[in-house]
């Protein structure tokens, strides 16, 4: 998309003073010396109008360039930060057990166990990455079906509900009754709601609490028969400004706050949300304030409400 913009570009550039000269050529045909004069003002101010637009092209495009430039090697930081970490407590892990330091098969046990688990997240990390590329490129293949949506929230919970202990948090789960089902990936939708959990447990600070809401949305058009669900993930965080509401969904954009560099993440993951959500013919959305928390919105159109 952006190369075909750009030939776009310098196609409009190179063709419009070619078609300038050719109007010149002709009023000075037909005109004579007063097509002349009139035909080098009208050149003039063409040429002076291309001038300006195509400044401002170039720095628009330097602007960009230089700030995608700038978020890739922050996340290329970040990303390396983020790897170096669990590799740096395998390896610890591996020469612990080969020099043989383990008093008993407890502690054994209890290396290994977290040796697992350093591995399964070096491996998610890693996964993250690579169904990135695959959403962006457009090559993620979805095994779709009518689904119950609360079998998308409960098992994600209960995952979810171990990394929980000691830290002081208050996680609810509220789902209406009789819903329609949607036609989704359950693994897929499973994905973005423990991203949105994810992310309501690292920027929130203690005392947590997280709501999981499931429910009809309000906006639905029963005139047209249209039926929409929503999954909604609230949290008591320190909320997002207005200004932020769009950006947050971008690849490797993370607010720019004390809360935010302190705590691990790529950036990846509301973008990796928002690719797999209009996938599904959905949307996603945040509702949030400075001080007063966050609400991430996903809503889904119910199985026989129209296409996704």
């Amino acid at each position: 998309m952006r190369y075909r913009r750009a030939a776009f570009l310098a196609s409009v550039f190179l063709l419009t003073p070619a078609a300038v000269l050719v109007v010149v050529g002709v009023l000075v045909l037909v005109y004579q010396r007063e097509g002349l004069d009139i035909a080098f003002g009208v050149l003039i101010l063409t040429l002076c109008a291309l001038l300006l637009a195509g400044t401002g092209v170039l720095v628009v495009t330097f602007k960009r360039s230089a700030d995608l430039s700038r978020l890739q090697a922050d996340f290329l930081s970040k990303v390396s930060h983020d790897f170096r970490t669990p590799l740096t407590s395998i390896r610890m892990f591996v020469e612990t057990l080969r020099e043989g330091r383990m008093q008993d098969s407890a502690q054994t046990e209890r290396v290994l166990a977290l040796l697992g688990q350093e591995t399964e997240r070096l491996s998610t990390m890693i996964d993250r990455l690579l169904d990135f590329a695959r959403l962006e490129a457009g090559k993620m293949r979805y095994d779709r079906g009518a689904v119950e949506p609360e079998a998308i929230v409960r098992p994600v919970i209960a995952r979810f509900e171990p990394r929980m202990h000691g830290q002081s948090t208050e996680l609810t789960c509220e789902v209406e009754p009789s819903l329609p089902k949607v036609d989704v990936d359950l693994d897929a939708l499973q994905e973005v709601v423990q991203n949105l959990l994810d992310n309501a447990f690292k920027y929130t600070q203690v005392p947590k609490k997280i709501a999981v809401q499931v429910r009809r949305a309000q906006r639905a058009l029963p005139q047209m028969g249209a039926e929409e669900i929503e999954i909604a993930v609230s949290d008591n965080g320190p909320g997002i400004a207005r200004s932020e509401h769009r950006r947050i969904f971008e690849q490797f954009y993370r607010v720019d706050d004390r809360l935010a560099r302190a705590t691990e993440g790529s950036g990846l993951g509301l973008a990796i949300s928002q690719l797999i959500v209009h996938a599904h013919g959905g949307r996603i959305r945040v509702e949030s304030a400075p001080a007063h928390g966050a609400t991430f919105v996903v809503t889904l159109p119910a199985v026989g409400s129209g296409p996704a």
